[in-house]
């Protein structure tokens, strides 16, 4: 059984494979496996990562059948991964593999979890900086789990953990909110990502703010609480317009017009539109833990 298992979920990252390897090689322990989740890529990424495991058993792989996603890429790992110690670090070479040793001393100095902060990116683009920081101020606004700001999905765990983790049966998963809501022992430490020399991130500005929605309706029912304060509020200053509009109205004080009422509708049918797309997507998120439907399906093994 191996001491540290790392596991790097990849869709099309066949140029960060090699170096990603070697960096993991030079500071890890020597009884560790490689454990990468072929989160269904459509490159040479699964042909680089068999040639490198047929000359190595500590690298394996499991292949999904398609993309389901960066998030159910991890818990496919963990599924598969049999060391006493897990990290988890993505493919695109931003995760520094020179804070492995420090991340698994802290474990053996008793931490159950160690997570990461990302400090900077060199060279990042500011709009990158503002969608970051408005995507944890927003998350953190509604859900009922706090994030710190610049956590990333490179953390180290114990086995203890990774089988409370596992337990989870949602669909819908965010795992940086489930691991700041399990408990256990924490600590963190910050980095500096470098700046990605191979391939594009595959975090679009759209997936982030369907991450930001996904954490929010899975940690926090604030969101519900806060359109019903929302509509209560708007609610009473309509009564308020109606009785008003009724004493003008007994006094001969109305004047004919559009203004108010395009003004007083588009105010309440924006609300309420607001509103049911919210209810939509707890309605959505309720839709597809129901059907529970399989979070992976495996392809392929390699050296597993």
């Amino acid at each position: 059984m191996p001491g540290v298992s790392i596991i790097v979920p990849v869709f099309n990252e066949a140029d960060n494979i090699l170096p990603l390897y070697n960096a993991v090689k030079q500071h890890c322990p020597a009884d560790f496996e490689l454990l990468w989740v072929d989160d269904g890529s459509t490159d040479a990424t699964l042909a680089v990562i068999e040639t490198i495991a047929q000359s190595d058993n500590r690298v394996k792989c499991i292949s999904l059948s398609k993309n389901f996603g960066h998030q159910n890429a991890l818990i496919a790992g963990m599924h598969y991964a049999k060391g006493n110690i897990i990290i988890t670090m993505d493919g695109d070479l931003q995760h520094p593999a020179s804070l492995i040793p420090e991340m698994i001393r802290l474990l053996n100095d008793g931490n159950d979890i160690v997570l990461t902060k990302r400090e900077g990116e060199e060279k990042l683009p500011p709009l990158k900086k503002l969608s970051s920081s408005i995507f944890y101020k927003f998350i953190n606004f509604l859900s009922d789990t706090k994030i710190e700001a610049g956590s990333a999905d490179f953390r180290a765990f114990n086995r203890k953990v990774m089988e409370a983790v596992t337990q989870f049966e949602e669909r819908e998963i965010f795992l940086r909110g489930i691991f700041n809501w399990v408990g256990f022992k924490k600590t963190t430490i910050s980095f500096t990502a470098p700046e990605r020399k191979n391939g594009e991130t595959k975090y679009s500005y759209n997936k982030m703010v369907k991450l930001a929605l996904k954490g929010t309706t899975s940690f926090s029912f604030k969101p519900l609480r806060l359109s019903l304060l929302i509509g209560s509020v708007v609610s009473l200053f309509a009564f308020a317009f109606a009785v008003f509009a009724l004493v003008s109205y007994f006094r001969g004080e109305t004047i004919p017009g559009w203004a108010s009422i395009i003004i007083a509708v588009m105010l309440l049918g924006g609300i309420q539109l607001l509103v049911i797309g919210l209810l939509g997507e707890y309605i959505a998120g309720m839709f597809t833990e129901v059907k529970k439907r399989p979070v992976f399906l495996v392809k392929d093994k390699i050296n597993i």
